[in-house]
C-alpha cells in the first residue's frame, strides 16, 4: 500500500488546560483532496496550526513524506513542502499584489541565491497566468482587491514556496457562491493540472466534500467518522449535523 504524504498519529494539542485535540488520528495519500468537517471549535484551525508548526503538539506525530516534522519550525515545514492559506486570508494590506507573492518564496531553499530569484520570478508569472486577476491587479495594493481576489492572492503566495501539499482553512469564508464556486475550481485544477495534494477545512461541508476524495469529520477535537467523500454525502447522521438544505445543488463544486 502506498505510504501516505501526510501521516498524522495521536496527536494531542493542548490550549493550557483545554485539551483542543485528542488522539487525532489521520492521513493524506499524494494527490489527493481531503476535506476536515466539523462544527465551530472542533479543532479543525488548530489542527492545520499543529501541521504547519505554528501550534506545538503535546503529543502524537505528524509525519510529512516519511519524515517526522512534530518538532520543525514553520518555516522548515515550508522549506519541505507544505504551505498553509490561513483563514481570512491574512494578506498583507499595504504591498502590492506582486510584492505579496514575492514574498511567498522567501526563503525558499535553491543551489543559489541567483537561481532561487530566476525561480520566482518564473513562478510569479505562472501564478499569474493561473489568476489572470491577480496580473490585471499586480501593481494594486492588496487591501483594496475584493474578498475573492484576496483569497486567490493568499493562495497564489502559497504556491511561490512550490509546495506538494496545501493546507487550506476556510478559502469560502465570507466570499459571494459564485466566487467560492470559482476558488474551488481552482482548488480542483491545482490538483488535477499540479498533481497538489490539498487538505481542506470548509464550513460548507457539502460543497467540501464534493470536489474531496475523502473526508474525516472532526467532534469536539477527535475524528468521530471517515470514509470516501460520496459516503459522507449519504451519511444521514452526516447530513442532519452538517449537510442541512442543499443551496448550491447545481454547481458541482
Amino acid at each position: 500500500m502506498e505510504t501516505p504524504l501526510l501521516e498524522i498519529t495521536g496527536l494531542d494539542v493542548f490550549y493550557g488546560k483545554i485539551h483542543a485535540l485528542r488522539q487525532v488520528s489521520l492521513n493524506v495519500r499524494q494527490g489527493e483532496i481531503v476535506s476536515l468537517i466539523g462544527g465551530n471549535g472542533a479543532g479543525k484551525t488548530t489542527l492545520l496550526c499543529t501541521i504547519s508548526g505554528l501550534i506545538r503538539a503535546s503529543a502524537g506525530t505528524i509525519a510529512f513524506a516519511g519524515a517526522d516534522i512534530s518538532r520543525r519550525a514553520p518555516e522548515k515545514i515550508v522549506q519541505g513542502g507544505v504551505s498553509h492559506v490561513p483563514e481570512g486570508r491574512l494578506v498583507f494590506s499595504p504591498l502590492t499584489v506582486a510584492d505579496n507573492l514575492r514574498l511567498g518564496a522567501y526563503g525558499r531553499s535553491g543551489a543559489s541565491r541567483a537561481e532561487t530569484r530566476a525561480e520566482a520570478a518564473e513562478d510569479l508569472e505562472r501564478i499569474m497566468d493561473m489568476f489572470p486577476v491577480l496580473r490585471e491587479r499586480r501593481k494594486q495594493a492588496a487591501g483594496t482587491l475584493s474578498g475573492g481576489e484576496q483569497q486567490m492572492l493568499a493562495i497564489g503566495r502559497a504556491l511561490m514556496a512550490r509546495p506538494r501539499m496545501l493546507l487550506l482553512d476556510e478559502p469560502g469564508m465570507g466570499l459571494a457562491p459564485l466566487v467560492t464556486r470559482e476558488i474551488f475550481r481552482h482548488i480542483v485544477t491545482l490538483r488535477d493540472s499540479l498533481g497538489l495534494t490539498v487538505l481542506l477545512v470548509e464550513q460548507n461541508a457539502r460543497r467540501a466534500l464534493k470536489i474531496a476524495d475523502r473526508g474525516y469529520v472532526l467532534e469536539t477535537g477527535r475524528v468521530t467518522l471517515t470514509g470516501a467523500s460520496q459516503d459522507l454525502l449519504a451519511d444521514r447522521d452526516v447530513q442532519r449535523a452538517y449537510l442541512g438544505r442543499d443551496v448550491d445543488s447545481a454547481s458541482p463544486g
